[in-house]
């Protein structure tokens, strides 16, 4: 990633006197250290390819052990805001469209709701038999006649991700449609009322086609997603495999704990 010019002293001097964590509060030092960071990296109007500390740095500013700041720093990279080089520090990085789980959101409602700009690329749209995996699904017969949609979304111009998705017939939706927006929303808009999905997530790497779709190179780290999502009285509506740049893409996943499992 490109850097622009800077010392350690212009980093020194931006996070001078900000060292203050609060040791009486059930809020670990290291929470408290990733906030400061974050509102560092905001109120500065930093870019992606800035230094944004070390983990020395952090350590002696912020009086806390070398395993705390490094604790600190690691919740930036894991949301994909910074990365290590080593020997370097850690730098600003373009920031990846991190998904809450469990919300059940359409690629456009997630652009819409981080200020993104969506776009779509339609490139095939037409009638087809369901096949073997997403026939069952749908609790269709694999050779049931279903609508399949192939698009590309883009987010500010950027290939993000490559979806197919196959509806029922008896959704009335027809491939003279327009779709350009969101697939949740022109589904809900022939009455049906969506109410949960289920996601599968797995890595993998794109093909030949997927590369050429998506601008990256062949063999490129992806996240293949399969989700199908039904309507209020759990019934199959529609079934996508989507395939996710992993550069550019997370899924952020909270799960709570229950006492005596």
């Amino acid at each position: 990633m490109p850097r622009r010019a800077q010392t350690i002293e212009s980093v020194d001097r931006r996070i001078a006197g900000n060292g203050r964590v609060d040791r009486h509060t059930p809020v670990p030092l290291y929470f408290q250290i990733a906030e400061r960071l974050r509102g560092e990296m905001q109120n500065h109007k930093m870019r992606p390819g800035d230094l944004l500390t070390t983990d020395e740095r952090v350590q002696r500013e912020f009086g806390v052990s070398r395993a705390t700041a490094r604790k600190a720093l690691d919740e930036l990279v894991d949301e994909g805001l910074v990365e290590r080089v080593t020997g370097k520090g850690t730098f600003l990085t373009k920031p990846r469209l991190q998904v809450p789980l469990p919300l059940m959101l359409s690629f456009t409602e997630e652009l819409e709701r981080r200020g993104l700009r969506p776009r779509t690329q339609v490139v095939s749209v037409g009638w087809a038999a369901a096949g073997e995996r997403a026939g069952h699904a749908l609790g269709l017969p694999a050779k049931t006649r279903v609508l399949r949609l192939e698009r590309i979304r883009y987010a500010d111009n950027q290939p993000v991700l490559h979806t197919v998705d196959v509806l029922p017939e008896s959704l009335a939706v027809d491939p003279e449609q327009d779709f350009s927006g969101s697939l949740y929303r022109l589904i809900e808009s022939h009455g049906v009322r969506l109410a949960e999905c289920q996601n599968i997530i797995t890595a993998s790497v794109t093909n030949p086609r997927l590369s050429r779709l998506l601008q990256v190179k062949a063999g490129f780290p992806v996240l293949a997603l399969r989700r199908t999502s039904y309507d209020a009285e759990g019934r199959p509506v529609l079934y996508e495999d989507a395939t996710c740049r992993g550069d550019l893409y997370s899924y952020e996943v909270r799960r709570a704990r229950q006492p005596g499992k």
